[in-house]
């Protein structure tokens, strides 16, 4: 019994390990206004990859190695970025958004202040991605 119990943890490790992998490219955030703002890995074959994280979890990177975990449902989720030739804050290049009343809730965090994240209402996720907010739910905040 012993030995059946170290191969089945043996077969899970490998399982667990195979899903991990090291991936060349562009880190970016996928900006719609329908949806959540996630990341997307654009490797150097062109492929698209996209990531659960959201876009505030990490900056956007050019020409980057970064490690990404295949979930279980098939997703990838980015662990770390192992190197970075250039960082960029994509929230910088959004110069206006389109007058377009899709509501979301959102957390703002003042870093200069280190304040307690206030929850605020904006008017689309253009909105909220400029303000650098994590996003809580479609709608209104309560």
């Amino acid at each position: 019994m012993k030995f059946l119990s170290v191969i089945f943890i043996a077969f899970i490790s490998n399982v667990h390990a195979s899903s991990m992998m090291t991936i060349k490219g562009d880190l970016t955030d996928r900006i719609q206004l329908k949806e959540r703002i996630n990341k997307v890995i654009i490797t150097e074959n062109n492929e698209e990859l996209s990531l659960i994280n959201e876009y505030n979890e990490v900056p956007s990177c050019e020409r980057g190695e970064f490690e990404v975990v295949e979930t279980e449902d098939g997703s990838f989720e980015l662990t770390r970025i192992i190197k970075c030739e250039s960082y960029i804050d994509q929230t910088n290049e959004v110069m206006m958004c389109p007058e377009v009343f899709m509501p979301v809730c959102g957390e703002v965090v003042d870093g200069n202040n280190k304040a307690l994240p206030e929850i605020v209402s904006f008017s689309n996720m253009c909105d909220l991605y400029i303000a650098k907010a994590s996003f809580v739910n479609f709608g209104q905040c309560d």
